[in-house]
C-alpha cells in the first residue's frame, strides 16, 4: 500500500488582553493645556519609530480629556516639568496639580490649595497617595527647585465641598528632618510606594550633599507621617546639592529597586530597596560604574521591575536607552539597547508606565519658547525591550491657549504616580491542557488570594514571583489576583486579573490509515 505522509499542524488562535492597572491613575494632565484619560480608549493611527512613513491602526490608546463646561477654554495647568493627579478606583477624576496649586474635578482651584510649596520647574513637583486606613482623606507632597527651599505635604478631605475637596489647614506642614540634614538640600526629585504591609506608604526623597548625600523615607501609616525617618547613605555620592536641573526618581512597581536619573549630572543611581524597612542597600552610580557620562532625564521601571528606560534628555538621535536592571546590580551597567529616530531637534523628557501597562515618553522644544505640538512616544511592550515597538503619537491631546511660557504644547513632565499602582500579573493567554500556565506577578504584598475560575473559590499563598498552574480542561480562564496587607484585606488598587484560553489540542487520527508516516 501506497504511503500516505501526513502533515499536521495544531495551530493556536493567540489571544491579546490588555491586563489594567485599578483606576486611580487613568486621568493624565501635563504640559501647557494637556490631558488625556483612559477611561474611554481609541484606535488611533500612529507609526513606528524604525517605520515613520507606515501607519499603523492601535487600539486600546487614551482619548483626549474633554473639558468640563465651568472651564471650557482649556485646563487651567500649565507646566515645564512637574506635574501630578489621581483618580478614585472607578477612574473619576478628583485633583491634578503642578506643585503649587490643586485643582479639583471641576478644573478649578481647590479650597485653601494655594501657594504650596512646589514649582512647576521641579522635575517631579509633587505626588498624590491615599492617606492609610482613611478613605476621605490622600496626602499631597510638594517639592521646589534649587534655592527655594521648598519641601512640604498637605493632607486633603476630599469629602468637603460635595466631593470636590478642600486642603484642610495648616497648610504646607513640614517634614522632620534626620539629624544632620537640612530641608534645602530636597530638590526636584520625589518618589512613594507602598509599605510591605501593603496599608501604609513611603514617602522617598534625596538629600543632596556631596559625599554626605542620602536617600531618606518616610512612613506614612494612619497617624500621619513619621517623625523618624529613614536613612541610606549614597556611596560614591557627586550629586550636587548646588545645581539648578535634576531628573526623576522612581521606584520599581514591586517596590524592590530605585533608580535616580542626574539630568545636568549626566549619570544615573540605582540600588535596591526594602519596603518593609525602608532601608536603600547596593546602590551604584553610571560613573563610577563605567568611567562614562550617560545623558537622561527621565527614567522608568518595566511593569515586571526587569528593565530601566532612561530618557535621552536632550536632542540627540538616540531618544532612550534601556537597560536590563538585574545586570545594573552586578555592576555590569552596558546598555542593553538604543532608540533611534532618524531625526530628532526636541527634548525627550519623562517616562511614565500607564494604567494599560504601556510606556508613556513626552517630548518637548528645547527651548521653552516655541510653540510645540503634542507629541508623546509609546513603548507598547516594554516587558520585552529588544522587540518592543515605540509609537509616535501625535496630537493625542493638542495644546489649548497659552501657557505659563505664552504658548501651548507638550513639555517635559508627565504626572508622578506612587510605584505601587503598577503592579502587574503576567503570564500564559493560551495553553493546552496537561501543560503549565506560568504567571509573573510584581506585587509587594506579603500574601496573595488568586482564584484560577475553575470553581474552587480562592487560595491564599505566600507572595511568588512566579506561579505554575495547570488546567484540568478547556475553557476560558479569568484569573483573579488580590494582593493581601497584613490584615488579610485585599489591596484594592493592586487588584489585577489575566484572561488564560485552555485548549484540548487532541489531534483526531484516521485509524482506518495504516502503514502512514505522521
Amino acid at each position: 500500500m501506497k504511503k500516505v505522509n501526513l502533515c499536521c499542524s495544531i495551530v493556536l488562535i493567540m489571544l491579546s488582553f490588555n491586563v489594567f492597572a485599578q483606576k486611580e491613575t487613568y486621568n493624565w494632565f501635563y504640559g501647557s493645556g494637556q490631558g488625556i484619560t483612559w477611561n474611554k480608549t481609541q484606535t488611533f493611527n500612529a507609526s513606528s519609530i524604525d517605520a515613520p512613513n507606515t501607519t499603523v491602526a492601535l487600539t486600546g490608546i487614551p482619548t483626549r480629556y474633554e473639558p468640563q463646561s465651568v472651564r471650557p477654554e482649556m485646563y487651567p495647568i500649565s507646566t515645564r516639568e512637574g506635574v501630578f493627579s489621581l483618580s478614585d478606583p472607578q477612574g473619576n477624576l478628583l485633583f491634578y496639580s503642578s506643585g503649587s496649586t490643586i485643582y479639583n474635578a471641576n478644573h478649578v482651584i481647590m479650597e485653601n490649595a494655594t501657594d504650596l510649596e512646589g514649582h512647576y520647574s521641579s522635575a517631579q513637583s509633587g505626588i498624590i497617595v491615599p492617606f492609610p486606613r482613611n478613605k476621605k482623606k490622600y496626602v499631597a507632597i510638594s517639592i521646589g527647585m534649587t534655592g527655594l527651599n521648598m519641601f512640604a505635604y498637605n493632607i486633603l478631605d476630599i469629602e468637603a465641598n460635595n466631593g470636590l475637596g478642600k486642603l484642610e489647614l495648616p497648610k504646607n506642614r513640614q517634614f522632620v528632618m534626620p539629624p544632620g540634614v537640612v530641608k534645602s538640600s530636597f530638590i526636584e526629585s520625589l518618589a512613594a510606594t507602598k509599605h510591605a504591609n501593603g496599608i501604609d506608604y513611603w514617602i522617598i526623597a534625596v538629600s543632596r550633599a556631596a559625599a554626605n548625600s542620602k536617600m531618606v523615607a518616610w512612613l506614612l501609616t494612619k497617624d500621619g507621617v513619621s517623625s523618624y525617618p529613614v536613612t541610606s547613605p549614597i556611596q560614591n555620592s557627586i550629586l550636587n546639592p548646588g545645581s539648578s536641573a535634576y531628573g526623576y526618581l522612581k521606584i520599581s512597581p514591586n517596590g524592590k529597586y530605585f533608580a535616580l536619573m542626574e539630568h545636568l549630572a549626566n549619570n544615573i543611581y540605582w540600588g535596591e530597596f526594602n519596603n518593609k524597612t525602608g532601608e536603600f542597600t547596593n546602590i551604584s552610580n553610571y560613573k563610577a560604574s563605567t568611567n562614562k557620562t550617560i545623558t537622561n532625564y527621565g527614567g522608568e521601571f518595566s511593569p515586571d521591575g526587569n528593565y530601566l528606560y532612561v530618557s535621552s534628555g536632550g536632542t540627540t538621535r538616540y531618544v532612550a536607552s534601556v537597560f536590563d536592571f538585574k545586570e545594573l546590580l552586578r555592576g555590569n551597567a552596558a546598555i542593553l539597547k538604543k532608540y533611534d529616530v532618524p531625526t530628532n531637534y526636541y527634548f525627550s523628557g519623562a517616562i511614565q508606565l500607564g494604567p494599560d501597562l504601556r510606556m508613556y515618553m513626552t517630548m518637548s522644544p528645547p527651548n521653552y519658547s516655541v510653540s510645540y505640538p503634542s507629541i508623546l512616544y509609546m513603548f507598547e511592550t516594554p516587558n520585552e525591550p529588544l522587540t518592543t515597538k515605540v509609537y509616535t503619537l501625535k496630537d493625542l491631546s493638542p495644546g489649548i491657549g497659552t501657557g505659563a511660557d505664552g504658548v501651548s504644547g507638550t513639555r517635559a513632565g508627565l504626572p508622578t504616580f506612587a510605584s505601587s499602582f503598577f503592579v502587574a500579573i503576567e503570564g500564559s493567554t493560551t495553553i493546552c491542557v496537561g501543560e503549565e500556565a506560568v504567571y509573573t506577578l510584581s506585587s509587594n504584598a506579603a500574601r496573595i488570594e488568586i482564584d484560577f475560575d475553575e470553581g474552587d473559590g480562592p487560595l491564599i499563598i505566600d507572595n511568588v514571583e512566579e506561579l505554575r498552574h495547570s488546567f484540568k480542561k478547556p475553557g476560558n480562564y479569568l484569573i483573579k489576583l488580590r494582593p493581601l496587607n497584613n490584615l488579610g484585606e485585599p489591596i484594592e488598587e493592586e487588584i489585577k486579573s489575566i484572561y488564560t484560553t485552555v485548549y484540548s489540542c487532541y489531534l483526531p487520527v484516521n485509524h482506518n490509515l495504516i502503514n502512514a508516516d505522521y
